[in-house]
């Protein structure tokens, strides 16, 4: 045991194998014994902390304290915030078979590995398993009967080596790559956690940027002899502790460590590296593995592994949560003293045995440290932190009791008038609070007021009843607003054929997302909900009218399926027509004149015919818009419009009143006849504004006004590199979302939707900023806003009544959404909820045509 001559030697805490309770070891040699006799002694850890917890609960000292034995890096001997290990949520059993129930009644205790220091996913708190990953073998042994019985005490590669021994059963997290395969069957996923670099402020975000530098991963890791053979110019430093490794990049001997995402930021927020940053890799990129994680289980029954397997897949969303809460959030237990303070104070004699003060984001605490030296195996610290607030209002009650003591004294003086005056005072307050709960409009919250006064009784019932009537007629209205704005919606998608069910479609994503975003717990989600169906109401109001702006938008740009196509005057078909049976009769005329010539023309003739079909098909095949169009393709179209004919007709007659003012007014005229090209852009093609485009300030609008109204050219529009909207097309449409912020912000909203404007023109914003009609970056945009933007673009992908594009596979959709992410065109966080809550597949199913839904691994289209 290594006990030493008057020294007390005592161990690191570790679990006690035979009982499954984490404890410590003491040991003494025997003062005069003969043969060197040594005295050992195990303590269970609770007994200390549940020694200082019965004298903090001491009617004499009841404050709401809180004690710590630590060593000099901050963990934890002993802790009065023990209880918040232990919880776990309410589980449901499996229903297991009888012969699975006896399998399991037959194997007995399966022991299963623990790390003591991985936080916050395994770890040991005092010798005690701790972590997400324990939790959720402790759930599996809730919903199986399965016995588990964790070992700890030992490290990871001690863990590795056990198991390939098969003195441990099970071994987990494993990470699913090529080494770790080699141990056999792999139980399927347990959870999914990102890789990341922790570095020092330089932002390292992949191996790639690492080349000839210094990376610390803990030693033993499976991942190691794959980054050396990837990577072999990183110079990879084994680690046999995370915390000696952040110190070591803290003081520039490591330029990098790497763990799990989660790890990082827990060690750093949890051992203070306030200067280091964590940056998240590419595991597939990076280190050709996952990133899942699994259970090692070669070394049980198979019958037994497919169990764990079942209570695996059967984790319920509230059970995720629960833990996800209880391990990732600000407050979750760990195995450290939680206050910077108290570690400085072991490195600080000055601030050891007083009474000291020090501030937690705003709010300041007194604490007592005191140092111990009992025994051969480091320094250890007691310390009790109590809340200043707390203590002062210990000392604030035995004053407020001495006066209210002298005011119940003073009290028996006053008139007894106030005692008879009581029955009328105390329902008029009563009937005061009710009042607020009305103005509030909580409404179901409004209850009668007792009275043997008929009058106040009447007043009570009557507020009473009007509270109900406003309820009832509050619903109304807003089941009246809610079906006028669907109206509304519904109206749009019925203007034009071409984006029928877009309205309603993308108010259902989006609704859908954001509902996941409110279960989630990662990232910037976890700060994320709704406080109020209200605002769930105003988001949803949002989502419905985000294209109301479209009731302004002309049917036969949104419609237009080709190049050529518009809205036009169909006198000028007819006009050609006729200029074609001139050109009849004037052939004709020759060939009487001149019959014997035929033969020699004819292949001739027929020569130019076919070139012209071939052109035809060519100028035809441009005004699709399906393909894009190179320079080759562009230059064609030009030469083609340079062929020329003869236009015997005024091209100004039958022209509406309006057209012929327009053109009057432009100083256009027809002269006939006249030489024509095949395809021309002419200056009665180009529309000019109504008026000059000027926006609200207030508005924040940063759009590109195109010089004109539209532009009809015939070479201009046939030559549109991609799709089949010009550059003034495109403004038109785009154009929508002013309209729909003009329209939104005119409307006298209540307070409890006056984000509705905001979050209804903001879904074509980028995160990069390039979107319109703000040009908004991702930081300025809000959860609700990256979502609405998302939608959109899915459901236009996916949506089968485009008329320039068939609608998209679903992985043909991810693909490309995956782009625009990468491209920070949608947010990359609302894109990882889209795949990882199954959101994508939920709105398929109810939205999609069945030959639209193919086979799709989200792990393909995951960044």
């Amino acid at each position: 045991m290594g006990a030493q001559d008057s020294n007390l030697f005592k161990t690191e805490p570790y679990l006690f194998h035979n009982v499954q309770v984490s404890g410590q070891t003491y040991a003494s040699k025997i003062d005069g014994s003969v043969f060197g006799s040594v005295l050992g002694m195990d303590v269970i850890s609770e007994t200390l902390s549940n020694k200082i917890i019965g004298r903090l609960g001491h009617p004499a000292t009841k404050l709401p304290a809180e004690f710590f034995v630590y060593g000099e890096t901050g963990e934890l001997k002993a802790s009065s915030n023990d209880n918040k290990l232990g919880s776990l949520p309410d589980v449901t059993p499996l229903s297991l078979t009888k012969d699975q129930q006896s399998l399991i009644a037959s194997v007995g205790n399966i022991e299963v590995s623990n790390q003591t220091n991985w936080p916050p996913l395994d770890f040991a708190v005092r010798g005690k398993p701790a972590g997400y990953f324990v939790d959720k073998m402790r759930i599996i042994g809730l919903k199986t009967g399965i016995r588990l019985k964790f070992i700890n005490g030992i490290s990871w590669a001690e863990l590795v080596e056990e198991y390939k021994q098969g003195d441990i059963d099970i071994l987990y997290p494993v990470a699913n790559n090529a080494t770790n395969r080699s141990f056999g069957a792999l139980s399927v996923p347990l959870a999914r956690f990102d890789f990341g670099l922790a570095t020092s402020g330089n932002g390292y975000g992949g191996l790639d940027q690492l080349l000839g530098k210094k990376l610390g991963i803990l030693k033993g890791w499976s991942i190691i002899e794959e980054i050396r053979a990837s990577h072999p110019e990183v110079q990879i430093v084994e680690l046999d502790d995370l915390y000696a490794g952040l110190l070591s990049l803290y003081s520039g001997d490591l330029d990098a460590v790497m763990d799990l995402n989660v790890i990082l930021k827990s060690t750093i927020e949890q051992h203070f590296f306030n200067e280091l940053t964590v940056n998240l890799i590419d595991a597939k990129q990076d280190l050709h593995s996952t990133n899942t994680f699994h259970l090692a289980i070669e070394n049980i029954d198979p019958q037994v592994g497919d169990i764990i397997n079942q209570a695996i897949a059967s984790f319920t969303p509230e059970e995720i949560r629960f833990l996800e809460t209880k391990w990732f959030s600000k407050d979750s237990p760990s195995g450290v003293v939680p206050y910077e303070f108290l570690i400085d104070a072991t490195k600080n004699e000055s601030l050891r045995d007083q009474l000291l003060t020090f501030d937690v984001d705003g709010e300041s605490y007194f604490t007592y440290i005191e140092q111990i030296d009992l025994f051969e195996r480091g320094t250890e610290y007691f310390s009790i932190t109590v809340p200043s607030e707390s203590l002062l209002d210990a000392a604030l009650r035995n004053v407020v009791a001495s006066t209210l003591g002298s005011a119940a004294l003073l009290t028996l003086l006053i008139p007894l008038s106030r005692v008879f005056s009581k029955p009328i005072v105390s329902p008029i307050h009563a009937l005061i609070e009710e009042t607020k709960k009305v103005r509030e409009r909580r409404y179901s919250d409004v209850n009668g007021v007792s009275s043997r006064i008929k009058e106040i009784y009447q007043l009570s019932r009557s507020i009473e009843t009007t509270a109900n009537e406003l309820s009832v007629y509050e619903k109304q209205q807003q089941e009246f607003v809610d079906s006028f704005i669907k109206l509304i919606a519904q109206a749009i998608d019925d203007k034009s054929p071409y984006t029928a069910g877009h309205c309603n479609r993308v108010p259902e994503l989006a609704i859908m997302l954001v509902e996941q975003a409110e279960k989630s717990n990662e990232g910037s989600f976890a700060e994320f909900g709704f406080e109020s169906d209200a605002q769930r109401r105003e988001f949803r109001i949002a989502a419905w009218l985000h294209d109301c702006g479209k009731i302004t938008t002309p049917e036969h740009i949104v419609d237009k399926g080709s190049k050529l196509e518009a809205n036009y005057n169909r006198i000028h078909e007819v006009r050609t027509r006729f200029e074609v049976m001139i050109r009849d009769q004037i052939i004709a005329f020759y060939q009487q004149q001149a019959p014997t010539l035929r033969p020699e023309r004819d292949s001739a003739l027929q020569a130019d015919i076919e070139l012209l079909k071939q052109e035809f098909a060519e100028v035809a095949n441009a005004n699709v818009g399906g393909e894009f169009m190179d320079d080759e393709a562009v230059e064609r179209i030009e030469q083609i419009a340079k062929r020329t004919w003869t236009r015997y007709l005024d091209d100004q007659l039958g022209l509406s009143p309006e057209e012929q003012r327009r053109l009057e007014s432009r100083g256009i005229s027809s002269v006939t006849p006249a030489l024509e090209s095949l395809l021309a852009d002419k200056a009665e093609h180009l529309y000019q504004h109504p008026s000059k485009i000027e926006y609200d300030p207030s508005f924040e609008i940063k759009m590109e006004v195109p010089e004109y109204l539209a532009n009809r050219g015939e070479v201009y529009n046939l030559t549109i590199r991609k799709g089949t909207l010009t550059a003034e097309d495109r403004f038109k449409i785009n154009e929508h979302i002013i309209s729909t912020i003009k329209m939104l912000e005119r409307m006298p909203f209540p307070d409890d939707l006056s984000k509705v404007p905001r979050y209804a023109s903001t879904h074509h914003e980028t995160m990069k900023g390039t979107g319109y009609p703000r040009q908004l970056k991702g930081e300025e945009l809000s959860i609700p806003e990256r979502i609405m933007a998302l939608a959109d673009v899915f459901e236009a992908l996916t949506a089968a009544d485009r008329p320039y594009k068939s609608a998209k596979s679903l992985s043909e959709s991810l693909r490309i959404m995956k782009f625009m992410v990468q491209d920070e065109h949608l947010d990359k966080e609302t894109y990882r909820l889209f795949l990882s809550s199954g959101a994508y597949l939920e709105y398929a199913k109810q939205y999609l045509e069945p030959e639209q839904i193919d086979d799709v691994d989200i792990e393909e289209y995951w960044v």
